[in-house]
């Protein structure tokens, strides 16, 4: 099921840009954040995004059910810089696929 099925509120730029820390033009271009943000809430993630000023507009957190689906402190990967296709989790991804 896509969630913006063709309309204005599509997002533009692949969704990935929502968690890079230089995404949508290091957060001078289209920030698209909110977008994707909402998308995932509408699957009951709860979902966290900030400027990281002076830089883009990023998600920093996913929770559901008291699960967080992003990288914490001592993780392996870092929030803004690593690719979330490498620690988010495939339902996760089916979601973000889909938009």
């Amino acid at each position: 099921m896509k969630i913006y099925e063709k309309s204005r509120l599509a997002p533009i730029s692949h969704w990935t840009h929502a968690f890079d820390k230089f995404g949508y033009d290091d957060g001078d271009g289209n920030v698209e954040t909110p977008l994707i943000a909402k998308a995932l809430g509408q699957h009951g993630y709860l979902v966290k995004y900030s400027r990281w000023s002076p830089h883009n507009t990023i998600i920093y957190s996913i929770v559901k059910d008291d699960v967080e689906f992003m990288p914490q402190e001592n993780s392996e990967f870092v929030i803004g810089y690593d690719d979330p296709r490498n620690y988010l989790s495939s339902k996760i991804l089916k979601i973000l696929s889909d938009i």
